[in-house]
């Protein structure tokens, strides 16, 4: 069963390889096997921008679900990209408390991840969140999905993947984001940043509908 809210990990990966072919073994390799995992709900990964590398994203519905697919793209790094990477993966866990998108029609294009600091609770936030941010991002042209949640290990600090169709697009709503929350300090009193972005390499999706998490 699904937990009371989703899971997501980012991992950065610093490499020698090319980005290519980093997604073409990921959609060969690792792609067809997660989406097999219990409780998945989405995986992307993206060349980083300014280069050196790239970086993953991974969607489950709970804790577990995503311990154990984590265990199992760490194996199948160990075993596959080794020669491509040249240390361990930066990683970031999150728990999603709000997915907007769905099937929204385009293509995954391009993949965003900010990190927002200095928050008060989730109860405190989450009315604005739902009367500004939900319709500001869903009016936003090129999108596709959203997952925002609180970073694990920092409860002042959400952090928001968003997929878009392009970088051009995502760039765009970032920056109409960025002007909503000046508007509202007492809600978002640092703003977002931008923590990285590129160009999707591979993507799968599991069957999901849009959500805001107790």
């Amino acid at each position: 069963m699904p937990g009371e809210y989703w899971h997501l990990t980012i991992r950065r990966y610093t490499g020698t390889g090319p980005p290519e072919a980093l997604g073409a073994r990921v959609r060969s390799g690792l792609l067809p096997s997660l989406r097999e995992e219990p409780g998945f709900r989405a995986y992307h990964i993206a060349r980083l921008d300014g280069g050196g590398g790239v970086f993953s994203v991974s969607v489950f519905d709970d804790a577990a679900a995503m311990q154990a697919a984590n265990a199992r793209v760490m194996g199948w790094v160990q075993a596959s990209l080794t020669d491509l990477m040249t240390a361990p993966p930066e990683v970031t866990t999150a728990d999603v408390r709000v997915f907007l998108g769905g099937d929204r029609p385009g293509s995954d294009g391009y993949l965003l991840v900010r990190a927002t600091e200095g928050l008060a609770t989730t109860a405190e936030i989450m009315p604005r969140v739902q009367e500004e941010l939900v319709p500001l991002t869903l009016e936003q042209p090129g999108f596709r999905r959203l997952y925002t949640g609180r970073d694990a290990t920092r409860e002042d600090r959400a952090v928001a993947v968003s997929v878009f169709t392009n970088r051009s697009t995502a760039t765009a709503a970032h920056a109409q984001v960025v002007a909503m929350m000046a508007r509202h300090k007492d809600v978002w009193p640092q703003g977002s940043r931008v923590v990285m972005g590129g160009e999707v390499l591979a993507s799968a999706m599991g069957t999901s509908l849009p959500r805001v998490f107790p």
